[in-house]
């Protein structure tokens, strides 16, 4: 790469109605541009998307202006403004769709299966941190960007092709550092689920082992409400409740002969769920085991969710999926990248 022909570029343009001045509220479209980059005639540009200003430093002398932009709307008020508010016989992709239309931004739920809950509370959260945990709850990633609310399985992500290799031999080359940390601390190889509801007194089960587990033989037990406690089982009228719990049928809002025109419903299994909490623990812990970071020449492929493929590195080497990159522009521009090794079937 001859450092005489290559070009870099951030353009930086307000949106639609600019203002004059750059205060709070102006809403930025941000691109990375680059020329002649990996050779001459080359083009590639990186859409960074639509930021909304909450922050203006002013400075000298010289004169400097310091902008701070987040994707989230500030106006919204869905990252800062705490609501207390609660659902019943829903599902996640109807609570992210009230939140997202609340904020006016769109929903994108890249979710294969839906997630029903029977009665979800939101206490003196804001709909961003509230939505959040809801999600990693289920091992759903959540991203803001371009004005869209996304929802998508990092797992569907990682099946996904690469869409670039790198080598150790290109070291000092388009790829400037790296480190690689393998940490077994926290891993697990297998997660248990385990729920007795006091209202009906039945108890929901579910135990998940990966392929391939690491060798550590920890177990993560989870004892968390699986979300949606009626079932299959209530649709087929099989009794589950104890006779201390004072109920029959009961679905933990009424009556099981008063819920009738619950079976022209589909529902979902109560185990589905706690299988995913099982699922979304053992891959939130195992993905943390082969971890790296790249810094490398400005990259503008490089995103949150894409996979790239690592030879040279000995056991290091693998197929990894992007958790973050961050792009610096200003004298030169530079990548540098966090990613950690896909988990196989899971």
């Amino acid at each position: 790469m001859s450092d005489d022909f290559n070009d870099i570029t951030a353009d930086i343009t307000p949106a639609a109605d600019p203002v004059n001045n750059a205060v709070p509220g102006t809403i930025l479209r941000v691109k990375i541009c680059v020329e002649n980059w990996d050779s001459e005639g080359d083009y590639g540009e990186l859409d960074c998307g639509a930021f909304e200003i909450d922050l203006v430093d002013f400075s000298g002398p010289p004169d400097k202006v310091a902008i701070k932009a987040v994707s989230t709307p500030i106006s919204s008020g869905m990252r800062r403004e705490e609501k207390t508010r609660a659902w019943e016989d829903t599902t996640l992709q109807e609570i992210a769709q009230d939140m997202a239309d609340s904020a006016g931004l769109e929903l994108m739920y890249e979710v294969e299966s839906d997630i029903q809950l029977d009665r979800v509370d939101q206490l003196q959260k804001s709909d961003m941190g509230f939505l959040i945990e809801l999600c990693k709850q289920y091992g759903i990633s959540l991203k803001v960007t371009d004005d869209k609310v996304v929802l998508f399985e990092e797992s569907v992500y990682e099946a996904k092709g690469v869409i670039d290799t790198f080598d150790k031999k290109e070291t000092g080359g388009r790829l400037i550092s790296y480190s690689f940390s393998q940490n077994t601390g926290d891993t697990v190889s297998k997660a248990i689920s385990s729920y007795k509801d006091p209202k009906s007194g039945q108890l929901v089960e579910a135990e998940f082992e990966p392929p391939e587990p690491p060798a550590t033989g920890q177990a993560a037990l989870i004892n968390a409400r699986p979300g949606d406690l009626r079932g299959d089982d209530f649709r087929n009228g099989v009794d589950t409740a104890s006779e201390a719990s004072g109920g029959t049928f009961d679905t933990g809002f009424k009556a099981f002969n008063e819920t009738m025109d619950d079976f022209d419903d589909i529902r979902s299994d109560k185990t589905d769920n706690a299988m995913r909490q099982a699922k979304a623990v053992t891959r939130e812990k195992n993905k943390q085991e082969w971890t790296c970071t790249l810094k490398m020449v400005g990259n503008v492929n490089m995103v949150g969710g894409v996979n790239i493929q690592l030879t040279g590195f000995g056991v290091y080497s693998g197929k990894y999926c992007v958790d973050e990159a961050v792009h610096s522009v200003g004298g030169g521009y530079g990548t540098t990248v966090k990613a950690h090794r896909v988990l196989e079937g899971y």
